[in-house]
């Protein structure tokens, strides 16, 4: 993953890079050094990532519909 393709990922979840920082418990300006070259080589992004933002996602999605079925039986209790 290139630092251009983490940032449209970011971008896709609606995720600043402050708050992956926190997110992932990584300093924000390790995350800012990513795709910058230093003595010639350039930072990757790690491989982690990845797979981080695809669980991120997923959890997301599970909290999501967690909230919701919970809301339709608060609403079937009722009847």
């Amino acid at each position: 993953m290139t630092k251009e393709e983490f940032n449209a990922r970011l971008k896709e979840l609606n995720i600043s890079i402050k708050d992956f920082s926190v997110i992932a418990d990584v300093p924000y300006s390790t995350i800012n050094n990513w795709g910058f070259k230093t003595n010639d080589k350039i930072i990757p992004v790690p491989k982690w990532v990845v797979p981080f933002l695809e669980h991120y996602e997923k959890s997301r999605k599970y909290d999501y519909l967690m909230q919701e079925v919970s809301k339709v039986m608060k609403t079937s209790e009722k009847k």
